[in-house]
């Protein structure tokens, strides 16, 4: 007899999905993580809901199948709300699976009305046809605009016999207007200044981006979460976008700015400049934003589209001719003023003793500038951030995600102090893993981004400073090796660590300030 919790662990192998993060409830996850077991999908524990969905996200961006997590009824679904919100922000390709709903008020509200705004779609899943909704929703959640759908279920049709599963038929893809993609090779052809945004969508497509960009001799800037897709020893690479006011001299010398797979929730709030050169927007998911307003949009298979328009492009040779001079403009955003050891100075020493290869995933915070700005990342995925979301506590559990879908690359988590405190637990699951994660702290005893905030708005330091912790003497009680580092020479010592390890860097943050002036104004 196959029930719905095998049913539901056949759905997950049938989409790829290979493993289930979370903490379960007493009801159906403890089926759902049987049944997963025997269809060899193993299952994760970790120390909070939030890290666990963060782990799923990033697991289904990494691996293009839906990741998947599980947690109880109640203040378990309630605590998994920042990695869906996350997920459905920034495409990621996940489900979660919920106990209940709650049999009587104790642990009770609408959990489907919870999540419904951040999520492709929701469902109570049932033994009649709780095999073919999930397919259905799964397969949502891998299509573009890819994101989270969630489901929920009790023991009793967990453990109920099930309609057995069969595949739908995948739905025809989306075909290219010949008339649109004239029109984009006539704005193509028109242009002497071409410069290319890389967005998140183009993560899949890192071959097809650089020949597109490259043919074109466009100079091209990638967003936060595209690191890597164009790479930063490229002919063509100017540096990272983010929509702020720094940026706006390089982008206004354009006289055609082209979108490759890049979504306006990359870029910071504010107004689009009305003296803008044309848009033209390269896409799979048709992003509704009005943040930045496109002259013509091209939706489709991303890699399609671009050589569907290759075929006919010339180089400009805009960007040897040019690239210097806008190299330098970002340079000067994201080079300190003062020789104090920074987080801008601890990179640099990162990125002298690490292969630019290397996975680093980034926190939100003060410190995540000049850790994107000046690290070199050469590969698609090579910076994983929370982006549209700029969630803090994200790197560590990305760190872990990736080191468990990805384990041939190395893969370092930068976080603050207060992103570190906010998952210290999770050490305790990479180290349960055997994980070879490299954790860097930049403590400052700050919430240094809001820090800066509140000085700009002259108001008095309240509530936005820690009282210092010593995140090495915590990581050891994990299990962890960790040490100090209070300058370029200590940092270089412990990076040549072998194996997991924590680094608790001790810098600097006088120049936060003026590294948020230069990018922002």
């Amino acid at each position: 007899m196959a029930t719905l919790a095998d049913e539901i662990a056949n759905v997950l192998r049938a989409h790829g999905t290979e493993r289930i993060f979370g903490i379960p409830g007493g009801g159906s996850s403890l089926d759902i993580i049987d049944a997963a077991a025997k269809a060899d999908i193993p299952f994760t524990l970790t120390r909070t809901e939030a890290a666990a969905t963060i782990m799923a996200a990033v697991t289904g961006e990494l691996s293009g199948a839906p990741g998947a997590v599980l947690v109880g009824v109640g203040p378990g679904a309630s605590s998994a709300t920042n990695g869906l919100a996350y997920a459905s922000l920034e495409r990621s390709p996940m489900v979660l699976f919920v106990d209940g709903p709650a049999s009587t008020m104790h642990q009770h509200f609408d959990q489907q009305a919870l999540f419904k705004p951040i999520t492709r779609g929701t469902a109570r899943l049932t033994p009649e046809d709780g095999a073919a909704t999930l397919d259905v929703l799964l397969t949502k959640s891998i299509t573009a605009p890819e994101g989270p759908v969630m489901v929920e279920l009790t023991a009793g049709d967990a453990m109920t016999e099930a309609s057995p599963f069969k595949p739908a038929k995948p739905a025809a893809s989306a075909t290219l207007n010949d008339q649109d993609i004239a029109k984009a090779k006539s704005m193509i052809a028109g242009s002497e200044r071409p410069f290319v945004i890389v967005g998140l969508e183009a993560r899949k497509y890192g071959d097809a981006v650089r020949a597109f960009a490259d043919g074109l001799g466009a100079t091209v800037m990638t967003t936060y979460k595209a690191g890597g897709v164009y790479p930063a020893d490229g002919p063509g690479f100017v540096g990272t976008v983010t929509g702020a006011a720094g940026e706006m001299p390089v982008l206004e010398k354009a006289d055609l700015v082209i979108g490759v797979g890049f979504d306006p929730i990359e870029f910071i709030p504010g107004k689009w400049p009305g003296n803008f050169p044309p848009f033209l927007l390269l896409g799979e998911g048709s992003p509704e934003n009005p943040r930045v307003p496109y002259d013509l949009e091209l939706i489709g298979p991303l890699d399609v589209t671009l050589a569907a328009l290759q075929s006919d492009i010339t180089d400009t040779g805009w960007a040897a001719a040019g690239l210097g001079e806008l190299k330098t403009i970002i340079e000067n955003i994201y080079t300190p003023e003062s020789g104090a050891f920074t987080t801008a100075a601890a990179i640099d020493v990162l990125a002298a003793n690490l292969g630019h290869g290397t996975r680093v995933c980034v926190d939100a915070g003060a410190h995540m500038f000049s850790t994107i700005g000046r690290w070199p990342a050469t590969r698609p995925y090579g910076i994983l951030k929370s982006n549209g979301l700029s969630s803090m506590g994200y790197a560590l559990p990305a760190a872990i995600a990736s080191a468990l879908a990805d384990p041939e690359t190395p893969v370092i988590a930068v976080t603050g102090d207060g992103g570190m405190s906010m998952c210290v637990g999770e050490l305790a699951t990479a180290r349960e893993l055997g994980l070879d994660v490299t954790v860097v702290v930049m403590n400052d005893s700050a919430l240094s981004l809001i820090d800066i905030k509140q000085q700009r708005q002259q108001r008095p330091s309240l509530g936005v400073r820690y009282p210092a912790q010593d995140f090495a003497a915590i990581a050891k009680a994990y299990g962890w090796q960790a040490v100090h580092a209070n300058g370029p020479d200590e940092l270089r010592n412990a990076l040549a660590l072998t194996g997991p390890k924590l680094i608790d860097v001790r810098i600097d943050p006088a120049g936060y300030g003026d590294d948020m002036t230069r990018l922002r104004g």
